[in-house]
């Protein structure tokens, strides 16, 4: 059996977010996998429940593939929406591995957890999508910077939609530069 991942997808998005969501944060992270599904880029998460769960379901109804970095031993304990669960049971260490794994990070809300995540991926300079509209850090962060170390921002998106049109621009912009993604912070 021959899988080339390079050439089925465009890259890997890390999404990010709080375990415990309300309806309207789960809509909005169910509507963005299924939009990272529809074009083409593999969903990398923490592979638990709240964002996590509803990202992956939404990414597997439209026929996607999601990665899930788990903080456990036992790969049983990844969302049922999970392809290919990645234990790392260092707590919350494992955020480190969730950032890197992606080419480009979506925030949905969240707490501690995703703010540190958040700074993550600005220290190994991954593109940052924050949804805004909804409780937790995602909203408080779009449109910052961290620190003067990167010259862009953290990029605000009031939709999935707009989230996913952002990351099609970003990934469009790369194809000449390092490693996929955009290197002009």
């Amino acid at each position: 059996m021959s899988f080339n991942f390079k050439n089925k997808f465009k890259g890997t998005v890390s999404v990010i977010g709080t375990s415990q969501i309300d309806s309207k944060t789960e809509k909005i992270a169910n509507e963005l996998g299924g939009l990272l599904a529809r074009n083409n880029f593999a969903v990398a998460c923490g592979g638990l429940s709240g964002v996590m769960e509803a990202v992956c379901k939404g990414a597997k109804q439209e026929g996607g593939f999601t990665i899930g970095i788990i903080p456990f031993k036992d790969k049983d304990l990844a969302n049922k929406y999970v392809d290919v669960v990645i234990p790392v049971p260092f707590s919350q260490a494992r955020n480190i591995v969730v950032v890197l794994s992606g080419d480009a990070v979506v925030a949905i809300a969240g707490k501690a957890g995703t703010l540190s995540e958040i700074c993550f991926a600005w220290i190994y300079e991954k593109p940052i999508v924050a949804l805004t509209g909804l409780n937790g850090w995602s909203s408080a962060m779009a449109g910052k910077k961290i620190d003067d170390r990167r010259s862009d921002t953290i990029y605000g998106a009031k939709t999935a939609q707009e989230a996913v049109e952002k990351l099609n621009e970003l990934f469009e912009k790369s194809s000449n530069t390092k490693y996929g993604m955009p290197n002009e912070f």
